[in-house]
């Protein structure tokens, strides 16, 4: 019987008689197997999927801030109509020292004021409720995020067409006292100048860019607000406007 591992013989054919492992290497020659399939192309580094992933959560969150009626009804300060809320603040040059105190009504809230606004009585501080008893001009200034210095410049140098009405300025700064005294002089500003050294009075009012004025009527009642560079002439327009 013949010998399964060499197959069926020809005439005159020598039998196989290389080993298992020689006629495996010859048959990889003449029957080679298919080509592997290409290697795929590598996928973007994930490093920084991380970045996508949060700048695409921050989309959803603005669409979803878009999308609430009067969101941006916090930054354009008192409405019209309103009662002027109550404070009383350190005036720039009176050398008085510290926050403002927006203590509406007693009982005091902590860190408000030890007593109401309108009992701060002194010719050191601007006190909202005295200045309300006339007509009311009161504008808003940063030293930090906008240029609003020029407009109360401007302010200043409508004060003498603005007889009859209470003119003042809040100064949010959170710099040296001394510094803040300086800006003052140097830029001659000779109106009630109240420093809101902690931001409360700014809060408190809603104001989020400056300039804003605020124009109220005899008793703080609001007339109007306005965001925004004025001229003099407007100034004196919208205070001839007031009751």
């Amino acid at each position: 019987m013949a010998d399964d591992r060499f197959g069926d013989l020809g005439p005159g054919e020598e039998p196989d008689r290389r080993s298992a492992a020689e006629r495996l290497e010859e048959r990889d020659r003449t029957h080679p197997e298919p080509d592997a399939k290409p290697p795929e192309v590598p996928r973007p580094s994930s490093r920084y999927a991380w970045v996508l992933g949060v700048a695409f959560l921050i989309v959803i969150i603005v669409a979803g801030i878009s999308s609430i009626p009067n969101k941006g009804e916090s930054l354009f300060g008192p409405k019209p109509g309103s009662q002027l809320p109550r404070f009383s603040a350190p005036l720039a040059l009176s050398g008085l020292e510290g926050d403002a105190n927006v203590c509406q009504h007693a009982p005091c809230p902590e860190n408000a004021g030890k007593q109401p606004a309108c009992t701060a009585q002194s010719p050191k501080v601007l006190n909202i409720c005295r200045l309300a008893e006339r007509p009311l001009i009161l504008t808003f200034a940063f030293d930090r995020g906008a240029d609003c210095f020029p407009q109360v410049d401007r302010v200043q140098r409508a004060l003498p067409r603005l007889r009859g009405v209470s003119v003042a300025a809040v100064y949010f700064s959170r710099n040296p006292w001394k510094e803040i005294r300086n800006n003052v002089r140097n830029r001659r500003w000779t109106m009630l100048v109240g420093v809101d050294h902690d931001g409360a009075v700014t809060n408190l009012y809603r104001v989020g860019g400056c300039p804003t004025t605020v124009f109220a009527n005899r008793g703080g009642r609001v007339r109007r607000t306005i965001l925004g560079p004025l001229t003099e002439d407007q100034l004196v327009a919208e205070a001839r406007r007031l009751r």
